[in-house]
C-alpha cells in the first residue's frame, strides 16, 4: 500500500543548517535501503509560490479561477512530502515518526484505482 506523508510546519522547507540537511540525507538513505521509497519532494514557500485554482466544474473559468495565495490561512503550511510503500498504516506511522522534521506529519493511504 502507498502512503503519503505530508509534513506540516510553521516555516518553509528551505530553512535549516548542514546538520538538518544531513539528517534528511540519512533518512532518505534508510527509506531507499528498506525498499519503501516511491517519491519525495520539498515545496516552495506557500506565501510566495502557491496558487489556489477554482476549477471549471465549480463554475469558474480562467483567468478568474486562479488566485496567488496559500490554501490554508496562517503560518502553517505543507513543507514537503514522502510517498512510501508500506505494509500497513502502523509501518507508515513508524516511518513518519522518524522523519527529521519539526511540526506534524499527516499520514494518508492512497486509494489506487
Amino acid at each position: 500500500m502507498k502512503y503519503l506523508m505530508l509534513m506540516w510546519g510553521e516555516v518553509d522547507a528551505t530553512t535549516g543548517g548542514d546538520a538538518d540537511f544531513q539528517a534528511w540525507a540519512d533518512f532518505d538513505g534508510q527509506v531507499r535501503a528498506a525498499g519503501a521509497f516511491v517519491a519525495n519532494g520539498a515545496l516552495q514557500p506557500a506565501a510566495s509560490h502557491a496558487q489556489v485554482v477554482r476549477t471549471q466544474i465549480s463554475g469558474h473559468t480562467l483567468p478568474d479561477a486562479a488566485e496567488q495565495r496559500p490554501f490554508t490561512p496562517g503560518g502553517r503550511q505543507i513543507q514537503a512530502f514522502y510517498l512510501m510503500e508500506c505494509d500497513s498504516i502502523d509501518a507508515a506511522v513508524e516511518w513518519a515518526n522518524r522523519l527529521p522534521t519539526y511540526g506534524e506529519v499527516e499520514v494518508r493511504e492512497l486509494i489506487e484505482f
